[in-house]
């Protein structure tokens, strides 16, 4: 499972890297025919990382509800976010990786309740759950690079 830790620390780089070389206005704009902008993928991918990883495991998460509400699967994208929110984001997406790698090693995440993810794979062991979330934040780090495409400014 390390080299999958490793791999989720490097698009993880990637994501960090596109948030620190775009405005707030940039980070925060929705393009037409899009329903959400860089800074909601960035933090989906945390929200969605820290449920099926934490949640599922029946562990406390490293963000808290308000974060997940606001960022899980079926929100959108909006203009709320702050500088400050742009920072702790970055810190998260930075730190969470080599806390996920601690939390394995020791067991921490080995309970694990089955789930049935929306492309209708099944986790039902956080090793699955680790090789999923690359899957899913892949995808969403090609969601920031096409919406950074579409921002006219």
């Amino acid at each position: 499972m390390e080299e999958h830790i490793i791999y989720l620390n490097k698009i993880r780089r990637e994501i960090i890297d596109e948030l620190s070389q775009h405005t707030l206005e940039q980070l925060l704009y929705i393009p037409v025919g899009y329903k959400n902008n860089i800074f909601w993928n960035a933090a989906h991918v945390l929200a969605t990382q820290q449920l099926i990883h934490y949640y599922l495991s029946e562990n406390k998460m490293l963000v808290d509800m308000d974060f997940i509400r606001t960022y899980k699967k079926g929100t959108f994208g909006n203009s709320a976010a702050t500088e400050e929110d742009v920072n702790e984001l970055m810190e998260l997406l930075e730190s969470t990786p080599m806390q996920l790698f601690k939390d394995y090693q020791g067991e921490k995440l080995a309970r694990y309740r089955t789930y049935q993810t929306s492309m209708g794979v099944e986790l039902t062991c956080i090793e699955d759950a680790i090789m999923y979330n690359n899957i899913h934040e892949a995808m969403h780090l090609g969601y920031i690079l096409s919406l950074k495409k579409n921002i006219p400014f």
